[in-house]
C-alpha cells in the first residue's frame, strides 16, 4: 500500500552533463569515484565542501541500472588552531594537540541525482546556496575527469519567454553549453550541433543592438536558439523593453532558477523525486 504525505515540497533542478560520454554508466560511475575519493572543495567565504555521505539505490531499472543516488554534501570552516582568542582577557589562547579533523560551522544538504536524466534535484532554500552546490560540484567532478562535466542549474522558462516575446531586446550575455543530442530542432539544432563538434568547455556570447536598432528576434534564429540553449545549458543576461514605450529591464536567469513543485510525497523521497523527473523528461 502506497504512503502518502500531503506535505507540499519545492525544489531547484541541477543539470549535469558529462561533453563525451553521456550514458547513464558513466553518470553513475563519476559519483562512485566522488564517493571513494571525497575531494575537498574550497567555497566562498572561506568555507570548504565535501561529503557526509553517497548512497546507490538498491533498486535497478529495466536496464539494471542504478535509480538514484542520494548526496549529503557538508560546508564548513576549516579552523585555525593558532588563531584562537580570548577577548575577556586580551590574550591568545594555545590549542595543545588540536584535532585538524574538527571543523566548525557545519551546514548540510541532501542532493539526489537521477543517473537516467542526468538531473540532480535539491530542496529549495536549502542550509547551502544553490550557488555553492553548484560549485561543489562542478569543481568536484572536474577535478576527478578534468573538462568534463557542465553543471548548470535549470531556468525557469517564463523568464527566458520574456525575453522572447519582448517588444526590443537591446542586449544579451550568455555563457552557454552545447546540450544532450536529440534535444534541439531546427537552426538551434544547428547551432547545437556545431557547438558540440567545436568541443569547447563553454562558449561565452555577447550581441549590444541599440535603442534605434534593437537585436533581430527572427523566428528560429540565433537570438531564439541562444536563449533556448540557457534554459539547461548556461545562463543568460539581458536588457529589455517589455512592451512599446515601458521602461527598460534587466533580465539575469541566475535569479530565476526553475521551480519544481511536488505536492505529496509517495512512498519516500527518493522514489517521488526519480518518478517525478522521469515523468518531466517524457514530456
Amino acid at each position: 500500500m502506497e504512503r502518502k504525505s500531503r506535505h507540499q515540497t519545492t525544489w531547484h533542478l541541477i543539470n549535469i552533463k558529462s561533453r563525451r560520454d553521456q550514458s547513464t554508466e558513466h553518470y553513475i560511475q563519476i559519483f562512485q569515484k566522488l564517493q571513494k575519493e571525497d575531494p575537498m572543495i574550497s567555497l566562498p567565504r572561506g568555507k570548504c565542501g565535501s561529503l557526509k555521505s553517497v548512497t546507490f539505490s538498491e533498486l535497478l531499472d529495466e536496464r539494471n541500472m542504478v535509480k538514484w543516488i542520494k548526496i549529503i554534501l557538508l560546508s564548513y570552516t576549516i579552523v585555525d588552531p593558532n588563531a584562537f582568542y580570548n577577548k575577556r582577557n586580551q590574550m591568545d589562547v594555545d590549542m595543545d594537540n588540536w584535532d585538524s579533523d574538527i571543523v566548525a560551522n557545519k551546514k548540510e544538504v541532501e542532493l539526489y541525482f537521477i543517473p537516467s536524466v542526468h538531473t540532480l534535484a535539491v530542496r529549495r532554500n536549502s542550509d547551502i546556496s544553490l550557488a555553492n552546490i553548484v560549485l561543489y560540484l562542478s569543481e568536484a567532478l572536474n577535478r576527478l575527469e578534468p573538462d568534463t562535466f557542465d553543471v548548470d542549474v535549470l531556468v525557469e522558462r517564463d523568464i527566458l519567454d520574456r525575453i522572447l516575446n519582448a517588444h526590443a531586446v537591446y542586449s544579451i550575455e550568455a555563457n552557454i553549453s552545447f546540450s544532450n543530442p536529440g534535444h534541439t530542432k531546427g537552426f538551434e539544432a544547428v547551432f547545437d550541433n556545431k557547438l558540440r563538434n567545436m568541443d569547447p568547455n563553454r562558449i561565452n556570447i555577447t550581441a549590444k543592438g541599440s535603442r534605434e536598432h534593437p537585436l533581430i528576434n527572427e523566428e528560429d534564429g540565433m537570438l531564439q536558439a541562444i536563449v533556448n540553449l540557457s534554459e539547461h545549458n548556461g545562463n543568460i543576461k539581458a536588457t529589455i523593453q517589455p512592451r512599446a514605450n515601458s521602461k527598460v529591464e534587466k533580465i539575469d536567469s541566475n535569479e530565476h532558477p526553475r521551480i519544481l513543485v511536488i505536492p505529496q510525497i509517495v512512498n519516500d523521497v527518493c522514489s517521488t523525486i526519480y518518478n517525478t523527473l522521469l515523468r518531466r523528461n517524457n514530456q
